[in-house]
């Protein structure tokens, strides 16, 4: 017996605002519910945070609809409370995110034939956009998973399920399809937690792609066989638009790069010499125009302060961080080299709570030789810098590596020395040698056999301290400025890149972009 499972990772304000069709995200999502047939339905969602924001429940379907209101953020709690809410004669269950108004019940009917016949504990789609493939999985492993979730304390969001296997994975049977093409390089969120992601779901509508596929069996057409056919995503209308029209895909910037200062308090090697600019700080004012436009016009965007400068050194960061604690929708990066911080912003830092999502120290290698040739002094300061904030802020403290030839044959040992400490997580991040500008550092040449359009003109947005905008975080000269937050508004210095990225899709690349590598990677 099949029970469907409905799964709110969060109470998005989008989820109820009409397409161009007239139908809501949640219309959409209730219509393919309802041509799965007459099968129970559990909602998951978390206790309203706003008043405008209820636990959305669907059509009443002959009193076969039961709706689960979390009262905290435990993935285990969650998934406890469901085993407890569904009967014992269910025997699978088919999990759909939400706040996903397309999901694909071609694919949900072959997941679930190949869950069935595999007799496997857990079921899943690999390489799909997010929000298009279901889960599936037996209902008896929910009390194993509640148990990994709390020994790791994991969180109600929306991969649970996965986050809780993976603590255990080879104690469960698992099956899998993977897309024939790998949509997810794509990075294209068929869901709505966000104003960008709703944007896109909303251009599929107009589109005219995104009506609900229909599985073989309410077809006629030939049902594949998945031990022997390949799931067929290329008769796909959604997944080919996605495909075949990236600029669909730049909606809006979900990450932006906000220069505070020009001040550095070290010159790694992998910094390229910006010349005599001269030294300066973005001043109250503009800060507050630039958080302001961000957060009126993408509420949930990424804001990174550490773009040409140590945010340490910004005599603003404490009003910075109290600012930002108003706009809880915004995430906040801050990325440093743990060098040169002034107490007043050190006591800021441990005092700014959950304004700060993420505290990137950039260390570049594991011994002290190593460090002092890639950066100079100051090693010490910065492991003292990041003991510190070790139990500030656990789980969102990253210690940050830039592979290159000089520190390769340590990562290793990096890695693994900052995996062993609690609160604290590695990042390896890859060497940009500014398009030629600093010599060829890189280990490997990770580029794609066929370039694709780059992933930082469509979904990032660089602020200088003076509210510039320019190209991208690659044009350091400020060779190409769009104008400015002082007298345009945000969504007009935006559209400005849209030739920019045009002429990406058309294979048609300025000097800058050229000679460029850093187009395939993305930020968020």
């Amino acid at each position: 017996m099949d029970h469907c499972i409905v799964a709110f990772p969060r109470l998005s304000p989008w989820l109820h605002l009409a397409f161009s069709d007239g139908q809501s995200p949640l219309d959409h999502l209730w219509k393919r519910i309802a041509l799965l047939g007459d099968i129970p339905v559990t909602v998951l969602a978390p206790a309203a945070t706003d008043g405008e924001l209820t636990p959305p429940k669907p059509p009443e379907k002959g009193g076969r609809v039961n709706v689960l209101v979390l009262e905290n953020s435990s993935g285990s709690e969650a998934l406890q409370r469901l085993h407890a809410a569904i009967p014992d004669t269910v025997e699978q269950l088919l999990w759909f995110d939400g706040d996903a108004p397309f999901p694909s019940l071609s694919l949900t009917s072959y997941l679930r034939e190949l869950h069935l016949r595999s007799w496997c504990d857990y079921t899943f789609g690999d390489g799909f956009p997010t929000g298009y493939a279901p889960q599936v999985l037996r209902r008896e492993i929910l009390p194993v998973l509640a148990t990994l979730a709390e020994s790791r304390d994991l969180p109600w969001n929306r991969t649970i399920l996965f986050d809780a296997l993976s603590v255990d994975i080879n104690a469960f049977d698992l099956e899998t399809e993977a897309a024939s093409e790998d949509y997810s390089l794509l990075r294209a969120s068929l869901t709505v937690d966000n104003r960008a992601d709703y944007l896109l779901c909303r251009r599929l509508v107009e589109r005219g792609a995104a009506e609900p596929d229909l599985p073989p069996e309410g077809t006629g057409e030939h049902k594949p066989d998945p031990f022997r056919e390949r799931f067929r995503d290329d008769r796909d209308t959604l997944l080919q638009t996605l495909l075949k029209e990236p600029a669909l895909r730049r909606t809006l910037p979900r990450y932006y790069h906000v220069q505070v200062t020009n001040r550095f308090t070290q010159k790694p090697a992998y910094r390229p010499d910006e010349g005599a600019t001269p030294i300066g700080d973005m001043s109250h004012g503009t800060m507050e125009l630039v958080l302001a436009a961000i957060h009126r016009e993408t509420p949930e965007a990424i804001v990174a302060f550490g773009y040409r400068g140590e945010p340490g050194v910004y005599p603003e960061l404490p009003r910075l961080l109290r600012l930002l604690s108003v706009y809880p929708g915004l995430t906040c990066y801050l990325e440093t080299s743990g060098v040169g911080w002034t107490e007043e912003n050190l006591r800021a830092l441990q005092e700014s709570g959950q304004t700060v999502g993420a505290l990137i120290v950039e260390v570049d290698a594991y011994k002290a030789e190593t460090y002092a040739t890639l950066r100079g002094t100051g090693r010490e300061e910065a492991l003292r810098f990041i003991e510190r904030m070790r139990t500030v802020l656990p789980g969102r403290l990253y210690v940050q590596a830039t592979r290159m030839k000089e520190n390769e044959w340590e990562l290793q040992d990096f890695f693994k020395h900052w995996s062993s400490l609690e609160g604290v997580k590695p990042l390896i991040q890859k060497y940009n040698n500014y398009a030629g500008r600093l010599p060829d550092r890189r280990v490997a040449d990770l580029q794609p056999l066929r370039r694709v359009p780059c992933r930082h003109l469509e979904r990032e947005l660089v602020i200088l301290l003076d509210g510039r905008v320019v190209r991208c975080h690659q044009d350091i000269d400020e060779a190409s400025v769009r104008g400015s937050l002082q007298d345009q508004s945000l969504m007009k210095l935006w559209e400005a890149g849209s030739g920019d990225y045009l002429a990406h899709l058309e294979e048609r690349y300025p000097a800058l972009c050229e000679s460029c590598d850093e187009y395939y990677t993305i930020n968020a």
